[in-house]
């Protein structure tokens, strides 16, 4: 049996010749502001969410940004209409993503922890499970 020839597709990292390079104006970016006037974008607040300023998505798309309590995850509210948003980006805009920058010698560890404690955490870390932990350490050693 003869098998006919295979072209050989593009490896990673090649183009094609006669590729045309994409551009685009970065309609996914996203700016914060966490003094802005949230009022002017909706009347109201969804139940359960707490305002963090507002927030421009795209080409100017403007509108209150909140937190959702239950979650921690960020949305844009535009006249009572809901949209998420990723918040990697939020934390990024709002310079919070990252390391946090308070701990001095301080190093990645990584644990495993019941739904209880998790919670029990974000309480005591105002949201933060990290600073939960830290806050219950310290503590319990005293230096509270």
């Amino acid at each position: 049996m003869i098998r006919p020839a295979i072209k050989p597709g593009l490896r990673s990292g090649q183009k094609k010749e006669n590729s045309k390079n994409m551009t685009h104006t970065n309609r996914a970016r996203i700016r914060v502001d966490i003094s802005g006037d949230w009022q002017a974008y909706t009347p109201t607040i969804p139940d359960g969410a707490t305002v963090m300023g507002t927030v421009t998505v795209g080409h100017g798309i403007t509108g209150a940004l909140i937190r959702w309590e239950k979650d921690g995850t960020y949305s844009q509210v535009i006249e009572g209409s809901v949209r998420r948003l990723d918040g990697r980006k939020i934390a990024a805009a709002m310079g919070t993503s990252g390391r946090p920058t308070s701990v001095p010698d301080g190093r990645r560890v990584n644990i495993f922890l019941d739904p209880d404690s998790i919670a029990t955490a974000k309480v005591i870390g105002d949201g933060k499970i990290g600073e939960g932990i830290r806050r219950a350490l310290a503590k319990a050693k005293g230096d509270t």
